[in-house]
């Protein structure tokens, strides 16, 4: 999952433990959806088991989904559930928790029916990310992330699946699903199939009109669907971007075994509707679902959501979709118990996600190096000792879940980390893209790993030196020296003077914070302005030209500073150790020191050269 606060920050997959005693497959649960008949922004779904044994069953809709690092309880949006027997009479349905209902009687059960509300325009609060949220929105749209609307009953998650929708005839599915109805004589029924509970979980549909492309690339069939409510993007607009995307992420995989379907579904949402400040996609086994706002231009969404978001998720496709642990491979969608390998999952995802444009000439080597050292610097916001496998193991926990963001920007870095030493150790004949390929062929989709086996395994299978890197920095708590790593391949350290504002500098990065008081302060960054003007690192803003500062107005005074010219009068009022103080002086152009990573201009012949093309370019 790739989650997004106003910028990149998902989301991943996670798993929770197989239960021992899985139903083999056995009876065909047949559901069906009527999107015609849209009640109070309700849609009506109706489940059939067939002839069941059981004289209890329980019926249970996810609380938790793969991709997602926090409880959902999509049960929350169930209203009104019913059972009846084969003569139409109700059986006795008791609630026994937000998402399982316990139905008497299952010998004789027929069928159960309930309500399925959106979480798109909920007034619930809830913690359903919009990527893995629901839509429905009568006769223009229904994003169905299938958990919020077909659940599977307890012990019998194995069994194959029919999926029947009814749907209006202007709108058009999307989905890697198996329609039986693909004839398409009449386009308002669709049949789908699915071989066990997992499957329907994983292949959301999105209805929309259509604005569709479709085009096939180094043997992957992509689609990409787009729904834009008040029709300002086309999906025809971000064809030439996503070619360009795709080809270049399946040359970086070639070799790998993983998908020849692939769809897109889009819901540009519309800011004025949806005060999202959260958006971003969710990865799925050959899909994924995307959600961004309808206001972004055309360079945005090349930039941001195909490039960034969607490029990642689409990584997703090597692990954990191929390569992964039996906490994933049966996922337990009410009783999760967590994988220790997000560092795996997400991290080397989020690594890949951005190696492949080196690798293939999408960016250039020092743009990949400025990448990683702003994931440095985002990565020491966070915990930078705690041990990644346990946080990933407990990642269901307040103490944990505060350091998730970290998987984007560490876990990254573990899997640089790691290529470089394994490019080190082999002489650049062997990295981490060559690890991932022979995991994916040791295992793959349906031969899911151990889960406290496999760093072994991953050692056996390269140096001891990788078990010893796990030891200090996967399992343990010791932070790694980047600089230690970098010097490897001939990327330095190097000071530089750049243009500073009172706020913010050329790079825009803030010389202010807020504190738990949410009072504003100056952070102990150099800058020849704020030194001329007077101001020391902790001194707190309470005013600037004679204006009242607060955390909720000082976004105003920032874009007023960008007006300053030279002549004008700058006075800041400031708390400094509990004692005001009035700041004065004119405006002074200002500047400050930054360091940054460059790569050494090096001889063909030197080995760090040779290792860094190894590294960079697989050379």
């Amino acid at each position: 999952m790739k989650k997004i606060l106003f910028a990149i920050i998902t989301i991943v997959f996670l798993g929770s433990c197989v239960s021992s005693k899985i139903s083999k497959k056995g009876n065909t649960i047949n559901v069906t959806i009527d999107l015609n008949n849209v009640v109070d922004d309700k849609v009506k779904v109706e489940v059939n088991p067939s002839k069941l044994n059981q004289r209890t069953i329980v019926y249970q809709i996810p609380a938790i989904v793969p991709g997602t690092y926090a409880i959902s309880d999509y049960g929350q949006f169930i209203s009104n559930i019913k059972a009846f027997d084969y003569e139409g009479k109700e059986l006795k349905v008791s609630k026994l928790d937000p998402n399982s209902w316990q139905i008497d009687n299952a010998k004789e059960l027929d069928k159960i029916s309930y309500w399925v509300d959106d979480t798109f325009d909920s007034e619930k609060k809830h913690g359903i990310y919009v990527m893995s949220g629901t839509n429905i929105e009568a006769g223009k749209n229904f994003f169905l992330n299938l958990p919020g609307f077909v659940g599977y009953f307890k012990n019998m998650k194995e069994s194959p699946y029919n999926l029947t929708i009814n749907h209006p005839a202007n709108l058009y599915e999307t989905t890697s699903l198996t329609n039986k109805n693909s004839t398409k004589e009449d386009n308002t029924k669709d049949i789908f199939t699915a071989s066990r509970y997992d499957e329907i979980s994983d292949n959301p549909i999105m209805y929309a009109p259509l604005n569709t492309v479709n085009f096939q690339i180094n043997g992957v069939n992509v689609s990409l669907a787009v729904y834009s409510p008040n029709n300002k993007h086309a999906a025809k607009d971000m064809e030439e971007d996503l070619k360009k995307m795709v080809e270049a992420q399946t040359n970086f995989l070639k070799g790998f075994s993983t998908t020849d379907e692939y769809n897109i579904l889009v819901y540009l949402f519309d800011p004025k509707v949806y005060k999202w400040r959260s958006f971003g996609a969710l990865e799925h086994l050959s899909s994924t679902t995307v959600v961004y706002p309808e206001t972004y231009s055309k360079k945005q969404l090349a930039n941001g959501m195909i490039n960034g978001t969607v490029s990642h998720e689409f990584f997703h496709i090597v692990t954990p979709l191929s390569v992964h642990s039996e906490e994933i491979h049966s996922f337990d969608f009410n009783t999760p118990n967590m994988s220790k390998h997000l560092w795996m999952y997400e991290g080397i995802t989020e690594y890949f996600a951005n190696l492949f444009q080196v690798n293939q000439g999408l960016i250039s080597e020092q743009d990949f190096i400025d990448r990683m050292k702003g994931k440095i610097a985002r990565s020491l916001r966070y915990n930078d000792t705690m041990s990644f496998t346990k946080m990933s193991k407990n990642i269901l926990e307040d103490k944990y879940a505060k350091n998730y963001g970290n998987v984007y920007q560490k876990g990254a870095l573990i899997g640089m980390s790691l290529d470089i030493l394994l490019r080190e150790e082999s002489k650049g004949a062997y990295g981490v893209r060559n690890l991932m390929k022979d995991l994916s062929n040791k295992y793959g989709q349906h031969k899911p790993f151990k889960d406290d086996e496999i760093l072994a395994e991953i050692v056996s299978m390269t140096y001891p030196s990788v078990g010893t890197f796990f030891e200090n920095h996967l399992t343990g708590n010791k932070a790694i020296n980047y600089d230690e790593y970098f010097a490897k391949v001939g990327v330095v350290k190097k000071k530089e003077s750049i243009d500073a504002g009172y706020f913010f500098d050329n790079n825009r990065q803030m010389f202010i914070s807020a504190n738990s008081k949410r009072q504003i302060y100056f952070t102990n960054r150099k800058n020849t302005a704020l030194e001329t003007l007077g101001v020391k690192a902790n001194d707190i803003l309470t005013a600037v030209n004679g204006e009242a500062i607060t955390l909720q107005n000082i976004r105003t005074f920032i874009g007023q500073s960008i007006q300053w010219k030279e002549g004008d009068k700058i006075t800041f009022e400031v708390l400094r150790n509990g004692e005001k103080l009035k700041l004065e002086g004119n405006f002074t152009k200002g500047t400050t020191e930054i360091e940054k990573l460059v790569i050494e201009d090096l001889p063909d012949t030197n080995p760090k050269k040779k290792l860094r093309n190894a590294w960079l370019k697989g050379l």
